[in-house]
């Protein structure tokens, strides 16, 4: 009796730990096959990060190529405050290499196509012919990216030496660039040697016969310079006072105690603003006084 008594505990002992072995199987079974899908999962991502580090590789070395392709350009484009840059980059053209050219200055339109927006504007004043062409070549021979789209001239009618142009030239600035207006500085861009041949196409081209010792000839008059009209409404920089600059302008207060706020290319008795330095609290004007180019810098307690 004793002996089936034992062996019925021991069933029942065999029983309870095959019961638990199974539940302790299938409990780790399904911990195993939860650490594998977790463990492919891992995998899947890192896969996929190691993708994402090879893309991100292939990115920075095109955008390191294009940088030193762009910071070696011929043509370089900034990203500038328009259209007051362009009209300071005109003025400074005609400044800077001595071009005599009266014109206006008006922005006609606006494009944009991503981060490149695109400007036209349109020049139109008198010139000589020569310094029309001079204007042009400078345009696309410096490494500022300007497009001389189109132009036209005719002869003036008071001034025989004088053409009337209009021209439409299209700009381009970028929204994030590496190379800002406040970073650009023209004294950066190398001086470019003239070296052009034009024919004024108003003009024959046949020479006039050399005049014979003893022949009488004759000159016709000189023609009357045009009196430069000038605006009495606008500040005279040249009794004015500089009170700030700040934000891309010029505060100045007249002789009267008037306080005005110009930006670049703004117009003032007998000339514009053409340069305003923040950090030594400066402003330029070129003013054209009776034929001659002079330049008037304000500074802060002067």
């Amino acid at each position: 009796m004793y002996a089936k008594r034992n062996s019925i505990t021991v069933g029942i002992l065999w029983l309870l730990l095959m019961t638990a072995g199974i539940f302790w199987n299938n409990s780790e079974g399904k911990k195993i096959k939860v650490l594998q899908t977790k463990n492919t999962q891992l995998r899947q991502k890192l896969d996929g990060s190691i993708e994402i580090i090879k893309a991100l590789e292939a990115v920075e070395n095109d955008y390191r190529t294009f940088k030193e392709k762009w910071t070696y350009a011929p043509k370089q484009i900034v990203a500038a405050d328009e259209p007051s840059f362009s009209l300071y980059y005109f003025n400074w053209l005609v400044n800077n290499y001595r071009i005599p050219l009266e014109f206006d200055f008006e922005l006609k339109d606006i494009g944009s196509t991503g981060d490149l927006l695109t400007f036209r504007f349109q020049l139109a004043g008198e010139g000589s012919y020569q310094d029309l062409y001079r204007f042009i070549w400078f345009v696309t021979e410096n490494p500022l990216l300007y497009q001389v789209e189109s132009f036209t001239i005719s002869q003036s009618k008071e001034m025989s030496d004088l053409i009337n142009f209009t021209m439409q030239i299209r700009g381009f600035s970028l929204t994030q660039a590496s190379n800002s207006e406040q970073d650009f500085s023209f004294t950066m861009m190398k001086p470019v040697a003239e070296n052009m041949q034009f024919h004024n196409a108003f003009k024959s081209l046949a020479q006039a016969p050399k005049s014979i010792p003893g022949e009488m000839t004759f000159h016709r008059d000189v023609p009357k310079i045009k009196p430069i009209t000038v605006d009495p409404n606008l500040v005279d920089v040249e009794t004015a006072v500089l009170q700030a600059v700040a934000n891309g302008k010029a505060y100045i207060k007249d002789k009267n105690g008037k306080l005005l706020a110009l930006k670049l290319g703004g117009k003032v008795r007998w000339g514009t603003l053409t340069s305003i330095n923040q950090k030594k609290s400066e402003a330029v004007f070129v003013l054209d006084k009776n034929g001659a180019s002079k330049t008037v810098t304000l500074r802060l307690g002067f």
